[in-house]
């Protein structure tokens, strides 16, 4: 039974180590493309030699029962299923910003209580035909329709902003029907050509 459970130790430690490892090159499964380019030889042997010291450091502190080189056994997977569960949560952390004030948690908390922002970010290129008052009334009258309220952020776009507005917009596609952007941005130019006219 041992023999076997550490068998199953080490393939659990050698597959955990694969998919941190391409987590960590595709960019959390964002970016195939230049797979092969993001391989760094001297990273992955410095890790490997990290883990490996760390394995045999826990060696010398666990399983005391049995012999050094079968804590080893224990020992080394153990470190490259801890350096790979931290990796897969360090990588997960960035990815759904849970680092960040406003995520996919989040997102998902405000719309149970009600509160529907997008957040918008970037330069701003104001309508150039129409005063900024105008443009704001029109942009009220749009958001109150489709039910939400737009929120400026400033000029970063983050993941965790990214993935919070993905949460909204795809809870605004079940409510008011896919394709609502393009009617939104239809009422909104309709709205300021009416103020252009006057």
């Amino acid at each position: 039974m041992t023999k076997r459970f550490q068998i199953i130790l080490t393939v659990s430690a050698a597959v955990l180590f694969i998919l941190a490892f391409l987590l960590d090159i595709s960019f959390f499964d964002q970016d195939w493309t230049y797979v092969l380019k993001n391989i760094d030889a001297i990273k992955i042997a410095i890790i490997l030699t990290i883990i490996t010291a760390v394995g045999f450091f826990f060696g010398l502190f666990f399983f005391r029962k049995e012999q050094y080189r079968q804590r080893l056994f224990w020992t080394l997977p153990i470190a490259f299923i801890l350096f790979s569960l931290a990796g897969i949560t360090k990588f997960s952390m960035g990815y759904y910003g849970l680092d960040e004030e406003y995520n996919y948690f989040t997102a998902k908390q405000d719309i149970e209580s009600g509160k529907i922002p997008i957040f918008e970010t970037g330069l701003f290129m104001p309508h150039p035909n129409t005063d900024w008052d105008k443009q704001r009334a029109a942009q009220t009258i749009v958001e109150h329709h489709f039910g939400y309220k737009s929120v400026y952020l400033g000029c970063m776009l983050t993941n965790g902003i990214a993935m919070y507005n993905d949460v909204m917009e795809n809870y605004l596609d079940k409510v008011t029907g896919k394709g609502w952007r393009a009617k939104e941005q239809k009422m909104r130019d309709s709205i300021i050509n009416s103020y252009i006219l006057k």
